[in-house]
C-alpha cells in the first residue's frame, strides 16, 4: 500500500505510462490523467464529472469538480492510493 500527502502525485503504471493525479483546492476539482495522449475531445457525461479522449476515442483524463460539496468529510490535502 501506497500513501500519498501531496496535492500532486505522479504513479508508475508498470513501466508503461504515468498516470498524474492533480488537486487543486483553489477550483475544487480534481484531475486524474491516463497517459500523455493528446487530447481531442471533452464531454460532461454527469454535472460536474469530464471525459477526456484521444484521437482513438479512449478516456485519457477524468476531471471531477465540486470535489467538497460531493462529500462534507473530504480532505483535498490527503489521499489514500492502493495498488492491487
Amino acid at each position: 500500500m501506497d500513501y500519498i500527502s501531496t496535492s500532486h502525485a505522479k504513479i508508475v503504471l508498470k513501466e508503461r505510462e504515468i498516470m498524474k493525479i492533480k488537486v487543486d483546492s483553489k477550483t475544487d476539482a480534481l484531475y486524474f490523467r491516463l497517459d500523455e495522449s493528446k487530447i481531442i475531445e471533452s464531454e460532461e457525461v454527469s454535472p460536474g464529472i469530464i471525459l477526456d479522449f484521444n484521437d482513438q476515442d479512449q478516456v485519457v483524463g477524468i476531471e471531477i469538480l465540486n470535489l467538497s460539496k460531493r462529500s462534507e468529510k473530504l480532505n483535498l490535502h490527503s489521499f489514500h492510493y492502493e495498488a492491487v
